[in-house]
């Protein structure tokens, strides 16, 4: 293959990938013009991405292409990936001789893997090849501005996944919904991954220090015994019986009280839970892991789940739109499993989750409950712990002003 040409595969495969990281994030009002042909002494480069009921077929009718190689490319690919389910936006290749014939074609199947065919002395073979990411190790430094999301230096759903990884880290200290305020700032040492010089992604948040309302919590990931979790910078596991809040991003429309107005039977009676007004169908989690003692419709409470946990603990979320099959008395789950989507049945005025924590008998003020941690790191991986929360703890100290968006923006829609 001529250098010309080698150099034409490679261009088409960074288009494979920026294309792809393109369409994952964008609506396709067009697609763009690719298909004109690039021509490297005794082969062309011909690429393309799928349109809107374009078939494997059509493409070849489209660039005059042999029918008959699709056949026995078609069966070549069989066991590697099925070529009649081609999805539109995905961008495909073909090199070919002087006689239009095929000599190697690629699909690119998703984001991470795409499928290589290439002739060879029996006609033609097929693999499906993944993607090599690398890592690097990127930083950023944000601050807050009316909610953690909306204070991402970009609209890119990278940062959408970036900010909902860093409320379940933080998410047994902080509640996102009434804790945070304006001028809180988070700093993030985090993976970025890497397709060539395509940024595809984030991966695991390694290190972050956020100061909330003056307060400084610090968090380090850090592997030990085939176990990763995130612990403060003395070792202290961050994560506590339950989560300050089974939701993510949204407000509270009642607070716990003992003389509360009921808007619907308008009197005054206890609230003892508080109400975190959400859209309809968002997801409910359990805010700490135990067992499943009721899970059905209750009168005024609508559909609801009641879970008992350890140390004298039970939880209720009420007014569920629906409750999933796998979720009925007696069942066990784990801390952060979907139990239920926000609703409004029972007697309700609107979508919300009425939640609700009892400890010992007793209903008490989530809001303000405190609970005891998880297991500490052990000491004989103490030495290994103060490497890490120094080396990262060093990279996050240089952090001293906020991210800009447009250079964000830039880079990861490269």
């Amino acid at each position: 293959m001529t250098g010309n040409l080698i150099k034409g595969f490679i261009t088409a495969t960074i288009l494979i990938f920026a294309v792809f990281y393109f369409l994952k994030n964008t609506r396709i009002v067009s697609t763009p013009d690719i298909d004109t042909p690039v021509e490297a002494n005794n082969s062309t480069l011909l690429t393309g991405i799928v349109r809107s009921s374009e078939t494997m077929d059509s493409i070849f009718d489209k660039h005059n292409l042999n029918k008959s190689e699709l056949s026995e490319i078609y069966l070549s690919a069989k066991d590697a990936y099925d070529l009649s389910r081609i999805s539109v936006g995905s961008v495909y290749s073909f090199e070919l001789d002087k006689q239009n014939s095929i000599q190697s074609m690629r699909y690119g199947i998703n984001e991470l893997s795409f499928l290589n065919v290439v002739r060879d002395s029996s006609g033609f073979s097929a693999q499906k090849v993944d993607i090599q990411l690398k890592k690097r190790i990127g930083s950023l430094y944000i601050t807050i501005r009316d909610n953690l999301i909306y204070s991402m230096p970009g609209t890119h759903s990278e940062y959408h996944r970036l900010a909902l990884d860093l409320s379940d880290i933080y998410s047994w200290d902080i509640d996102f919904f009434t804790d945070i305020r304006n001028g809180d700032s988070v700093k993030i040492i985090v993976e970025e991954l890497w397709a060539g010089e395509v940024f595809r992604g984030y991966g695991n948040i390694l290190a972050s220090e956020f100061i909330n309302d003056g307060k400084l919590y610090s968090a380090y990931r850090f592997e030990h015994d085939g176990y990763s979790d995130y612990y403060d910078s003395d070792g202290k596991s961050l994560r506590k019986t339950l989560l300050k809040s089974p939701l993510r991003f949204s407000y509270i429309s009642s607070r716990f009280s003992n003389r509360r107005f009921h808007p619907v039977l308008r009197t005054y009676r206890p609230h003892l839970g508080v109400d975190y007004a959400a859209p309809y169908g968002t997801p409910v989690s359990a805010s700490g892991s135990g067992k499943v003692i009721f899970a059905a419709y209750k009168g005024q409470n609508g559909k609801m789940v009641r879970i008992r946990h350890s140390g004298g603990y039970e939880t209720y979320y009420g007014h569920l739109s629906k409750i999933p099959k796998k979720i009925r008395k007696g069942v066990k789950v784990s801390q952060g499993d979907i139990i239920g989507y926000v609703g409004s049945t029972g007697l309700s005025t609107g979508p919300h989750l009425d939640y609700r924590v009892k400890r010992n008998g007793k209903f008490i003020n989530p809001l303000k409950m405190k609970l005891p941690r998880n297991k500490s790191i052990p000491g004989s991986k103490m030495a290994e712990f103060d490497k890490t929360v120094f080396s990262l703890g060093s990279r996050l100290s240089l952090l001293t002003r906020p991210v800009i968006a447009n250079s964000a923006k830039n880079k990861t829609s490269s």
